[in-house]
């Protein structure tokens, strides 16, 4: 992978939604598509969905988040409680 990009869990919304570090700005020219990955802890994720997306519950999406940076969710389910992860987790983007 050509591009990759090295950031945190910096905080945790009320829905469980991981908000990064990595800001929506740092990724503005990288692929939306399967190409590229986001990966923290031990999981990960393919794809760059815009704030609105309109994913199917329980799918796992990283999109460009209303609050200026990358969040990472699965929809419908708190992604912190169901996979323990916590602030301060690395977040790593690559294509």
């Amino acid at each position: 992978m050509a591009h990759q990009i090295q950031g945190q869990v910096s905080s945790i919304d009320e829905s469980g939604r991981l908000i990064s570090d990595i800001s929506n700005e740092q990724v503005a020219n990288a692929p939306r598509d399967e190409s590229l990955t986001i990966k923290f802890g031990d999981h990960a994720t393919v794809g760059l969905f815009p704030a609105d997306h309109d994913q199917p519950p329980a799918t796992m999406v990283a999109s460009f988040g209303s609050s200026g940076f990358i969040e990472i969710e699965i929809v419908g389910i708190s992604l912190s409680e169901m996979l323990g992860v916590k602030k301060g987790e690395s977040v790593t983007i690559e294509w």
